[in-house]
């Protein structure tokens, strides 16, 4: 059956609260129809893809001149890989469309564009920081998986189906499946609920309840954590997304803006405006402390007062265009990221007021964004889904603490016997270290192009370091001089080359680690000393 787009004609809807005694409140114990649960490795690996991996670079257009030019961020990123998109059994190419994050498993969901329903779910484990794993994909046919989130074990799971392919669906495609996971991975058991809509846009969950909101003639679904049966229900057109705070539930309509109601009884204690959207477009919502980040598509990002409803701030596009569009917003530890469609992956950094850091160039369209740990994931249509690392600092050093935060602009050098410390996150485009001069990054710091220690120069590494790109046609390049030294007490990662001439050293303090993706050329007379970890097996 072709999916219809939500009606948007049901614009005057009478709220209904509490039990619900229609076809709501029927659950059914089943598995899904034919799903296929694939957890070859060898399979699984052909769909992760390093191509753009490595270190990247936010730019902030609002600056100009020296401004820009010396500007340094002290968020630096590195891209550590994409997923490709999962491809149905009839060749047809999925989308991404959310991700729900527990603990080091993401787990992204895809739904096809047009008229035909086919769906999925990839885990991704992310224990290596740098080398995340595929480790189970399920396709699911019939069924666009538009929405999930983890609870107590089990994937929640928004959907719409083909109502031709389940009787129980009774001309309405909306549904929320709830399966048990099995040590965090997949499983073919799910208990549905059928709701009275076209499809279920968003889920949340709590340890008792779980919840849904449909789009079109839409609804929110209250439905047991226990018994999975629907305990209450309240009707209101075009819902687009939903999220909970300690005891409140926050909904936002594409029509009627935000609603938020008491989390045990469904009760409406405050709603308020926001900006009408575009009928069937993917809308999210999260929440800061006492503000509600909404995105509000063609008009940008509102920022409100979840107690009062008052407009706190407006984010807009910067340049209008028809994909120019916030289309998700995530918070995540002091930051909000937003998924601009084809302007890419926006930074903010939290305050009273938003404050821009710039912004990521993502290659088709970002459509939704995920912020959790130390990790960003962007969904980005049929490129697939981004996975990218925040370097954050992981030690305190003590004899740091009075090391200034790097700011001598974007391109680092050190003259000849030079002697400079620095602590915290840094993020750079280039670093020189010459002859006799002496370096000392306590933290974490990200060079996105190359790093040259020359003759006599020393850079002493106490935390992380990741410099380049991933097999570039003009590799990046670490270069380590004659009697220049490089000492490691941490985590290194070279994206692109690393280059040892003659009398280069390289000392690792104990548990230390180094992961070299390019070519190592090593000249006559190369020292390396310590017990470290090389995890490519490159320095042999």
């Amino acid at each position: 059956m072709k999916k219809n787009v939500y009606l948007l004609s049901f614009l005057a809807m009478s709220l209904l609260i509490g039990c619900d005694n229609s076809d709501d409140n029927k659950n059914n114990n089943q598995a899904l129809d034919n799903i296929t649960i694939t957890s070859d490795q060898n399979t699984l690996n052909q769909r992760l893809d390093y191509t753009n991996s490595g270190v990247i670079s936010i730019e902030n257009g609002s600056l100009t001149g020296k401004t820009a030019e010396n500007t340094v961020t002290n968020f630096p990123l590195v891209q550590i890989a994409e997923v490709k998109p999962p491809v149905d059994a009839n060749g047809r190419t999925l989308q991404a469309s959310h991700v729900t994050v527990n603990g080091n498993y993401a787990y992204v969901s895809y739904i096809t564009r047009g008229d035909v329903y086919s769906g999925a779910i990839d885990v991704i484990d992310v224990t290596d920081p740098y080398k995340p794993k595929l480790v189970t994909s399920a396709l699911i046919p019939n069924t666009d998986i538009t929405s999930l989130t983890y609870t107590n074990g089990n994937l929640i799971i928004g959907a719409a189906k083909d109502i031709d392919k389940d009787p129980l669906l009774k001309n309405n495609p909306a549904v929320v499946y709830n399966m048990p996971l099995s040590s965090g991975l997949l499983t073919d058991k799910t208990t549905a609920n059928y709701l009275e809509s076209r499809v279920t846009t968003d889920v949340a969950a709590n340890t008792s309840d779980y919840y849904a909101v449909t789009g079109d003639n839409g609804s929110l679904f209250k439905m047991s954590a226990s018994t999975k049966a629907v305990t209450g229900k309240v009707a209101v057109a075009d819902l687009r997304s939903i999220a909970l705070t300690s005891d409140k539930v926050v909904t936002l309509s594409g029509t009627k803006g935000v609603n938020i109601y008491n989390q045990s009884t469904l009760a409406l204690q405050k709603s308020f405006t926001t900006s009408t959207d575009v009928s069937g477009a993917k809308r999210t919502i999260d929440v800061d402390g006492t503000k509600l980040l909404v995105s509000e598509g063609p008009n940008g990002l509102g920022v409100y007062d979840i107690n009062s409803g008052s407009k706190l701030q407006t984010i807009a596009i910067p340049t209008a265009a028809e994909d120019n569009v916030t289309n998700a917003v995530s918070v995540n530890d002091g930051y909000a990221f937003l998924a601009n469609g084809a302007l890419g992956l926006n930074v903010y950094q939290s305050g009273t007021q938003l404050s821009l850091l710039g912004s990521l160039g993502i290659a088709g369209s970002s459509n939704y964004v995920k912020s959790s740990g130390n990790y960003i994931y962007v969904a980005s249509g049929t490129g697939g889904l981004k996975i990218i690392k925040m370097e954050k600092p992981s030690t305190t050093f003590a004899s740091c603490s009075s090391y200034p935060v790097y700011n001598q602009g974007k391109d680092l050098i050190l003259n000849s016997n030079d002697i400079k410390s620095y602590q915290g996150a840094t993020a750079i485009n280039s670093a020189i270290i010459n002859s006799g001069a002496v370096l000392t990054h306590c933290g974490s710091i990200a060079i996105l192009n190359n790093l040259t220690l020359n003759s006599g120069g020393t850079f002493n590494m106490r935390g992380s370091l990741s410099q380049g790109k991933y097999q570039q046609s003009n590799p990046t390049q670490l270069t380590i001089n004659s009697n220049a030294t490089l000492q490691v007490e941490g985590s290194v990662v070279i994206w692109g080359d690393l280059l040892l001439n003659s009398g280069a050293k390289i000392n690792f303090s104990t548990g230390s680690s180094i992961t070299i993706y390019g070519k190592v050329t090593k000249n006559s007379g190369v020292t390396i000393t310590g017990n470290y970890t090389d995890t490519e097996n490159k320095l042999k």
